[in-house]
């Protein structure tokens, strides 16, 4: 089956970022020019704020990681409940698919048929070998 697997990037800390946070600061004490003493104290520190974004980013990437996991659980879900027949030609149309490898996809491509937009002996695109981005792998297009 096509799989895209999520990419991992941690959080970098640079100094354009801190160059912006530091520019973020002065506006509001610019804003504010009676009160900004006050702001000053209480505006959080660089390594502050920046390690605060790195957690938060982090927190970020596993949600996001583990709601897309569960989609994947989803899908393979819906496959399972299948007849092996279908099964068989719902995960061949799958891999020869324009959509990206992507769990959302491919629980849309298997909604529409459970909705009957399209039958086994109609599948709504041509297929053709594809990459897991749903593009036409190239060998193909040279041999047609």
């Amino acid at each position: 089956m096509r799989f895209i697997r999520y990419p991992r990037h941690s959080f970098t800390d640079t100094s354009r970022k801190r160059a912006a946070l530091r520019r973020k600061q002065r506006l509001e004490r610019e804003a504010m020019p009676l009160f900004a003493e006050q702001i000053a104290e209480e505006q959080p520190g660089e390594d502050e704020v920046m390690q605060a974004r790195a957690t938060k980013w982090a927190e970020s990437q596993a949600r996001t990681r583990a709601s897309r996991a569960a989609r994947w659980r989803a899908a393979r879900r819906r496959l399972a409940a299948l007849t092996d027949n279908e099964r068989a030609v719902l995960l061949a149309a799958w891999n020869r698919a324009p959509y990206p490898a992507d769990p959302t996809y491919l629980l849309d491509f298997l909604h529409s048929y459970s909705v009957g937009r399209f039958a086994l002996d109609s599948i709504p695109f041509d297929q053709v070998p594809r990459n897991k981005h749903g593009h036409r792998l190239q060998d193909h297009q040279e041999r047609t």
